[in-house]
């Protein structure tokens, strides 16, 4: 079922600050930068891949809310819609992340067959070990 929504991605303007991490801990001061919320989508549709979840909660919370905090290994961003005025439903971010599959895709949407057979790289590290002096 499709749901409309005010915007396409190409339209929608985001501001992302990103701030390095050093063992957890946020370091330095954060660099900006404003971009279109279609880049930032494609950036993640690639590097986190198509099917993955994480792109779906990142979507819901900042259409919904109009800011989200994404942490990664090296680093975090935070991402808020510019200006903050516009939010959607969850319906329509949903709708407008599943629209944007779509177009990149050509229109195709994967297969039951598809998903079923289509493996995702999950990487687990173990924690660093700690040497205790006396």
């Amino acid at each position: 079922m499709h749901i409309a929504y005010p915007k396409h991605p190409r339209e929608i303007r985001i501001r992302i600050s990103v701030q390095d991490m050093d063992n957890g801990l946020v370091m330095g001061i954060a660099s900006s930068t404003d971009v279109m919320l279609s880049e930032k989508l494609s950036d993640y549709l690639v590097r986190l891949g198509y099917t993955n979840m994480h792109i779906t909660g990142i979507v819901c919370q900042l259409l919904t809310k109009g800011k989200v905090r994404v942490y990664f290994r090296d680093y975090v961003e935070r991402i808020e819609l510019m200006p903050p005025v516009q939010k959607f439903s969850s319906a329509q971010a949903m709708s407008l992340l599943e629209d944007f599959v779509a177009e990149i895709h050509g229109g195709e949407t994967e297969t039951e067959e598809s998903k079923r057979t289509t493996t995702q790289k999950i990487i687990v590290q173990p924690p660093k070990a700690v040497s205790w002096s006396a």
